[in-house]
């Protein structure tokens, strides 16, 4: 298993070459590059994105229009600096255009935008792209946002089926079982359609280490942070075993399912001090688990 790290892991007014040449640094062996929409640093996008400190990511060489020529550019700019780039992430499908949005316009710039996902991580080399299936809201029915989420990404796996399309497991009100992710995934009927399982997303409602065992081979990547239960909203994330995650009984779910992909570190916000110490902890924390448990 290789430890990486999630660009939004570094302060917005970051660029994208010191968020590589950093992780490199911090003995990071590969990184989920993000893309980002086309707002400039600083900028409001409300809800989620605001509660995480992740509103002001602009990303020069990776968002909504970029096209081959940044893509090549951030390749040659990974190689140069030696580190990996294992996927590409993103929170756009989220809560700035859902992949579940009931209107036409932004349900296409939805698909737009992961579709230029799926693009660059084929440009990059990443074998992954990161998806959030929406979100379901007081006026949708259930059962159509589901439908609507798993036709779309559907669609999406058949746009690039060289590329790995993870759904990760997010508070956006669905999919809030391992047995349903499982359903929800093998529904779509792609082989290129898994899971990008966050540890600590999953803790607020059960135990990461039974979602482990449910979600099994369908599991592509994981993110990795803590949780305090006692917080019980968006701010109780915290740096690894800070928090009330289980985290040997997490690795010996892994070692079980015979997982052997990327460990990624996703600390969101980023530490407002000290950013890069918190972050080689993180590393550091996983090496150690992954050496004794």
């Amino acid at each position: 298993m290789r430890i990486g790290i999630n660009q939004f892991c570094f302060p917005a007014d970051c660029d994208v070459r010191q968020a590589l040449e950093r992780a490199k640094a911090l003995g990071f062996e590969c990184m989920e590059i993000c893309l980002t929409t086309d707002r400039q640093e600083g900028l409001s996008a409300g809800g989620v994105t605001d509660a995480l400190g992740i509103s002001g990511y602009y990303n020069r060489l990776l968002h909504e229009h970029a096209g081959e020529q940044e893509f090549r550019q951030l390749r040659a700019m990974a190689q140069e600096i030696g580190i990996s780039l294992s996927s590409v992430g993103g929170i756009i499908s989220f809560s700035i255009y859902p992949l579940t949005a009931p209107d036409g316009a932004t349900a296409q710039k939805s698909m737009d935008a992961v579709k230029r996902m799926l693009d660059a991580a084929q440009a990059l080399g990443a074998a992954s792209a990161l998806i959030i299936p929406g979100m379901a809201t007081e006026e949708m029915d259930y059962q159509w946002a589901y439908d609507t989420a798993q036709s779309r990404l559907a669609a999406l796996a058949d746009y690039a089926p060289a590329v790995r399309l993870m759904v990760e497991n997010v508070w956006n009100n669905m999919l809030y079982s391992p047995l349903e992710l499982s359903r929800f995934v093998d529904g779509t009927g792609k082989a290129n359609v898994g899971v990008c399982f966050d540890i600590a997303n999953a803790r607020r409602f059960g135990y990461p280490e039974q979602w482990i065992r449910t979600l099994g081979h369908r599991i592509m990547e994981l993110h990795c942070k803590d949780y305090r239960m006692s917080v019980d909203n968006i701010n109780g994330f915290t740096n690894l075993l800070d928090g009330d995650v289980n985290y040997p009984a997490v690795m010996a779910a892994l070692r079980e399912i015979g997982y052997d992909g990327d460990l990624i570190v996703e600390l969101t916000p980023p530490a407002h001090h000290l950013v890069d110490q918190t972050l080689r902890h993180a590393r550091e924390t996983l090496a150690a688990l992954l050496q004794t448990c």
